[in-house]
């Protein structure tokens, strides 16, 4: 609790003057303001008490996601129950990209009337994409006569990612050919698969009709479709090379890359390269959901300065065999299996 000694300094020395005003003009209605005066505090003092301890403060997202240069759809919440008014109400917070962390702590006053509750949009647009994160570092609130402060104990963190603008890829070369099986022919560009049937799953998005199990699906009301064993886990990566002064432009392509293999119904993953760890996390997208926790991921990894860097060690990991599609800011560069 902070005590505003200067306010009730300027407090006393008012009562004061009343009392003056009073004695030297001998005006009776000057004796209720001094009255009015004087019980100010025995009224406001504990209901201001009474008030930040029933005050509860939290936030949240409007959203999963936000594009580049787009509002934060960060929602401050303050509910205030009580019969007190916090007149002054100051919100302490930092907002950073983890792409570019600053120390910046913004401050934000509002006021908070008795039994309401008060919604506050963050006036904060994205600048960059990455990592949003928003951290409320205090919420203080000052009684009305600015006598004391107290800071609410509840704070909070949130965190969002910002996605670039797509980048549309309609000239998108078709990606060679990968070896499989002759006795599989279902497709020749759409990953190396065996025609043994690993097992039998429900139809998630994104999964090929071809692989519908009509009869077991009309049994059951519902969709199912046949996992292949594959010879390799997938035969097409999409793999972004996490350079530092191109991740915008290649974030931006690999979302216009997804759009065009999915609509292609090609089977294919991304690669996600750890260089501080060196290895590899390979991910499959199906819709919105798997999209942001893809982007959510590569923007925690480490970005780097080589354009080569992922290709390399993908290479010389020997992981598997595969199409690579290597994205280098809006370079594309497609590298069939050997």
């Amino acid at each position: 609790m902070k005590k505003h000694i200067l306010s009730m300094i300027l407090y006393i020395l008012g009562f004061i003057a009343l009392i003056l005003l009073f004695l030297f003009l001998e005006q009776p209605f000057l004796l209720v303001f001094l009255f009015i005066y004087a019980l100010l505090p025995c009224i406001t003092l504990p209901l201001y008490f009474t008030g930040v301890k029933k005050a509860h403060f939290h936030a949240h997202c409007k959203a999963s996601y936000v594009r580049k240069e787009h509002s934060l759809p960060f929602v401050l919440t303050l509910e205030n129950p009580s019969l007190s008014p916090f007149f002054l109400t100051t919100i302490e917070f930092t907002v950073n990209n983890l792409y570019r962390p600053n120390d910046y702590t913004h401050s934000l006053s509002i006021h908070v009337m008795p039994k309401s509750v008060k919604n506050i949009d963050l006036p904060i647009d994205t600048l960059s994409i990455g990592v949003v994160k928003l951290v409320i570092e205090k919420v203080t609130l000052t009684d009305p006569l600015h006598f004391f402060s107290i800071t609410i104990p509840d704070n909070a963190t949130l965190e969002i990612p910002v996605f670039p603008e797509e980048k549309a890829q309609d000239d998108l070369p078709l990606t060679p050919a990968s070896d499989g099986l002759e006795e599989y022919t279902e497709s020749d560009s759409k990953g190396s698969v065996s025609s043994d049937i690993k097992e039998i799953r429900e139809y998630r998005p994104g999964d090929r009709l071809q692989r519908i199990h009509w009869k077991l699906s009309a049994k059951l009301d519902d969709l199912f479709v046949k996992e292949m064993a594959h010879t390799s886990i997938l035969s097409l990566v999409l793999l972004p090379e996490l350079t530092k002064d191109k991740i915008e432009d290649t974030v931006a392509v690999l979302l216009g890359c997804i759009h065009v293999l999915q609509n292609r119904e090609e089977r294919f993953e991304i690669g996600l390269y750890n260089d501080t760890a060196v290895d590899f996390s390979f991910l499959q997208t199906y819709d919105e959901a798997s999209r942001i926790e893809l982007l959510t991921r590569l923007y925690y990894l480490p970005l780097y300065e080589g354009e080569n860097t992922a290709k390399d060690a993908f290479y010389a990991s020997d992981i598997k065999k595969a199409t690579v599609i290597q994205i280098v800011g809006d370079d594309i560069r497609i590298i069939p299996a050997e």
